[in-house]
């Protein structure tokens, strides 16, 4: 079992899907950003995602964590956005196995910076290979994430079924 941080798009996605609390059965340690924290449960109180964050971090199951490389952050932010930037300077910062982050820029540059990237998809395959859920379940997820605008590529969709 590995450490993950998360960024708020996997937090929406999973809640969305009602597969926030599965994470635990995957991971080992998860956290999240200040600025993520605050984009899904101050900005976007009442949305998606808020419910279910506040109650994985008050059952212990993700922690807050503020970046202290101001700096990193800083050389991140253009052109990503805060909760992005402070993603992948607190995944250096904790030596993380994983960051899990969907946004492609973000991704390309913690990958430039030889970080583990995953994404939402691939937090599904780690379900369907620990068998939280069977194949049935990731098809209407995917289908349930492409309904709310989950940017995902057919071609995307199919190249994981097909790896199942």
């Amino acid at each position: 079992m590995s450490k993950a941080i998360l960024n708020s798009s996997v937090i929406i996605a999973l809640s969305t899907l009602g597969y926030l609390d599965k994470l635990k059965r995957i991971f080992r340690e998860i956290l999240t950003t200040r600025a993520v924290y605050e984009e899904i449960c101050v900005r976007g109180r009442g949305l998606i995602g808020e419910r279910e964050l506040l109650e994985a971090i008050k059952v212990g199951l993700i922690t807050v964590k503020d970046a202290k490389n101001h700096l990193l952050v800083n050389a991140l932010l253009d052109p990503l956005a805060i909760g992005e930037a402070e993603t992948i300077t607190l995944t250096v910062e904790e030596r993380a196995d994983y960051i899990v982050i969907d946004d492609k820029l973000a991704r390309r540059r913690a990958k430039s910076i030889g970080l583990n990237v995953i994404g939402t998809l691939r937090v599904l395959r780690l379900m369907y290979d620990a068998k939280l859920i069977d194949k049935r379940e990731i098809l209407k997820a995917l289908e349930k994430l492409k309904e709310i605008g989950f940017r995902i590529s057919e071609e995307v969709i199919n190249k994981a079924l097909r790896e199942l």
